[in-house]
């Protein structure tokens, strides 16, 4: 069976989409703006009807594995702070665990964050040891749920419930899904979202964490929908929408936390898939711009936060979280799914090769809380007021914090995850850029692997070898940038 393959260098940026033609035709080739969003992909599961079609689909995770320096940034992680918090972790303790049902502490954000990397490396590794101990909290959560729908550790604030924690926890349950379709998974998220549903809105989203991200939430009752069909979850994602803090201002935000910013401003979009108005969609690129114009000083994709963006304090000394780094290259990535535009391709990649790396140690065994752009010294000073948290919070430290030091873990894999890409017309598409290969199903029941070799953004060429398990027809989709 012949392969075809495609070098090419980056100069510009802009969508190619290519049609690879395995038979006695010629390649095609044609520019276009977006893909094809007109046909339904029999191979992978997408965006059901009212919802809105995404231009890209997320492959299992698993089907993209890394190669070159993106592969060993991933053993990096796993022999590092990543695959060794449980070691010291207070939060990833085993005994008096709350997520274990061993105890009632450390019932919050630290262990879904931690595992939310943790278990997706363990899957594109293929790592069985990883994969063991990820499936000792997959596990403890499936068997945790309440008769009234509700599961995890039970948090109570000012007397309603917080549901922050088992926002994240969502999202390791839908990747253990994509790996073991165990369908255990699909039964206890649909049970959890009647409880939602059943809940009065006065006690739904109303902590400030959980108000402001909201969004993650909808992603989720999207992904359900998107595999049962259930009706009840068009409604659940009516009531998230509306109990979620509003995203959609033109010249003020609902609060000016980084990692809410980074996190949440994608929320607008999330629920045009739904509301079709377009209006929702701008509020995002306005709240994207927005927050740049005002605090901007940052190079590499971000923005000066701190913990907290503040008037007055907009000079190269401001620094963004290392939660804001993985979480808003997070949201590029859904963002390019679901939108097609290729402006978050480009700010992802900007992020996780300028502004990222710097939050971590070369080996992976420790991080920063804050980086700044002018930060030539990681020491353990207190710089408030200029640095909006007080404590020594520039300096590289396995216990930076409680949030940095566990959601660290997704930037990698999430970024892995998302090079290769199926097409809603049955085709492949590569947008972002790193050495990895996939085997993905494409048209008519075929299937090719893609063998992506770059040593990029280091350097500029790509080469592509696609190689067909039978004569197959396709559209290709890359850009360049």
């Amino acid at each position: 069976m012949e392969h075809l393959k495609i070098k090419y260098l980056l100069p510009v940026f802009l969508l190619l989409f290519t049609s690879s033609l395995f038979s006695t035709d010629k390649t095609k080739i044609a520019i276009l703006d977006r893909p094809n969003i007109t046909s339904t992909n029999s191979n992978y599961i997408q965006n059901r009807s009212p919802l809105l079609t995404q231009n890209f689909i997320k492959l299992p995770v698993g089907s993209v594995k890394p190669q070159g320096w993106l592969l060993r940034y991933l053993e990096l992680q796993k022999e590092g702070l990543t695959g060794q918090l449980g070691e010291i972790s207070a939060w990833l303790e085993k005994e008096n665990n709350a997520w274990l049902g061993t105890g009632t502490d450390y019932g919050w954000e630290e262990v879904p964050y931690w595992l939310k990397g943790y278990g997706n490396i363990a899957y594109i590794l293929d790592d069985k040891k990883m994969i063991e101990e990820t499936k000792t909290w997959i596990e403890a959560a499936l068997k945790s749920q309440r008769d009234d729908g509700y599961y995890g550790p039970y948090i109570e604030k000012n007397g309603k419930p917080d549901v922050w924690g088992n926002m994240i926890m969502n999202w390791c349950l839908q990747s253990y899904y994509e790996y073991s379709n165990d369908n255990r998974v699909i039964d206890l998220m649909t049970n959890y979202f009647k409880w939602q549903l059943n809940l009065p809105d006065d006690m739904f989203l109303k902590d400030y964490w959980e108000n402001s991200r909201g969004g993650d939430n909808l992603l989720s009752v999207y992904w359900l929908y998107n595999i049962t069909g259930d009706k009840f979850l068009l409604d659940l994602a009516e009531k998230t929408h509306k109990n979620t803090a509003n995203w959609r201002q033109r010249s003020t935000l609902p609060n000016w936390h980084n990692v809410n910013i980074a996190q949440s401003f994608r929320e607008p979009a999330t629920y045009y898939m739904m509301s079709k108005d377009s209006t929702d969609l701008l509020a995002t690129y306005n709240v994207h711009h927005l927050i740049r114009n005002t605090f901007g000083q940052v190079p590499g994709g971000m923005f000066g936060a701190d913990e907290n963006a503040r008037m007055g304090y907009i000079d190269p000394r401001q620094g963004t979280e290392t939660c804001g780094f993985v979480e808003q290259m997070a949201s590029d990535e859904l963002l390019l799914l679901m939108t097609g535009d290729p402006f978050w391709a480009e700010h992802c990649e900007n992020v996780a090769f300028n502004s990222y790396p710097a939050a971590v140690m070369p080996d992976f065994k420790s991080l920063r809380y804050i980086t700044s752009p002018n930060h030539v010294v990681s020491d353990s000073k207190n710089h408030h007021p200029g640095i909006d948290n007080r404590g020594p919070f520039l300096a590289m430290n396995p216990f930076s914090s409680r949030c940095c030091q566990h959601n660290h873990t997704q930037g990698w894999p999430y970024f892995t995850e998302h090079l290769i890409l199926a097409t809603p017309d049955n085709g492949v598409a590569a947008v972002m850029y790193g050495a990895c290969s996939a085997t993905v199903k494409v048209a008519n029941g075929g299937t090719v692997e893609i063998v992506e070799e770059t040593n990029y953004p280091f350097e500029e060429t790509i080469t592509f070898t696609i190689n067909p398990s039978k004569t197959v027809r396709f559209p290709f989709c890359t850009s360049s940038n």
